[in-house]
């Protein structure tokens, strides 16, 4: 268990891992690390059983590895091959680390190519420092022995190189919120989110202008604050959303309803809300 000196911060390692030792561990050797998130698929995931097996014997050994040098291990199941499910829980733990306080650092070099590009952009999005550390060799051919020990990555020198970071087009955070209600709505199978929905969502959040909604509005004036409000949506929320291609609107008459495109749906996923 961990003991946290008050006011200082923790320095964590977010390592999302494939058929990897080396690349997960020596980074941490001589860099101590307060505790570490690792992300691999579950023991029980639907996957053909030997390829499970062997992620799951990676799994121990790293796990090993970390704990006999006194560094807690925090595993996560996750869907490896699916991009949004591992935007999703890295950005999570992104989210949760940095709330506390802590520095937080990301592994995208000890998984496969397709989850590693999940892991740098959800890094890059946050704003938090990712590394990729360089193999000397690799257990193949006259080396494939080595694999047991190595992973499939064979690392000595142990140099890390931190990535660049690039600034991601964020669009505003309450309209990143309403990403994020599509999202789950989507994931629910209800796609569409009605010009009223909008309205009661924007209403709930207290956001700048939509305090009362139309049905509370005393005297005759509630069909012109509606249209006021529909106005106030589509300028100040589904126009960047539109033109950032998040969403996709459908208008009938005065009334619309807009629905998450796969964009739209990587954002919300990345911004640590769903």
């Amino acid at each position: 268990m961990t003991v946290r000196t008050a006011g200082l911060p923790e320095t964590v390692h977010i390592v999302p891992l494939g058929h990897e030792i080396d690349r997960a561990v020596k980074p941490l050797i001589n860099k101590k690390a307060d505790r570490v998130h690792l992300l691999a698929i579950s023991p029980e995931a639907d996957i053909d059983p030997v390829m499970r097996e062997k992620q799951v014997n990676y799994t121990r050994k790293v796990t090993d590895h970390l704990e006999s040098v006194s560094i807690p291990v925090q595993f996560h199941p996750v869907e490896m091959f699916d991009v949004l499910d591992v935007l999703k829980n890295v950005s999570r733990i992104i989210v949760q680390e940095k709330s506390d306080g802590n520095n937080v650092y990301v592994n995208m070099s000890a998984c496969g190519r397709k989850t590693s590009f999940a892991v740098a952009v959800a890094a890059m999005y946050h704003e938090v420092v990712s590394y990729y550390v360089a193999a000397d060799g690799y257990a193949t051919g006259e080396n494939s022995g080595k694999e047991i020990d190595h992973g499939m990555s064979i690392v000595e020198s142990g140099n890390i190189e931190l990535l660049q970071q690039f600034q991601i087009m964020k669009p505003k955070d309450i309209n990143v919120e309403l990403l994020a209600e599509l999202y789950r709505r989507k994931v629910k199978d209800m796609p569409y989110m009605k010009s009223d929905e909008i309205i009661n969502f924007l209403n709930e959040r207290n956001v700048h202008g939509f305090e009362v909604k139309p049905e509370e509005k005393r005297g005759l004036d509630k069909s012109k604050l509606r249209r006021s409000l529909l106005n106030r949506i589509s300028r100040s929320h589904l126009e960047e959303l539109e033109g950032q291609k998040y969403i996709e609107k459908k208008k009938v008459g005065k009334e619309f309803s807009v629905r998450i495109t796969p964009a739209g749906s990587h954002i919300a996923c990345v911004s640590g809300l769903v």
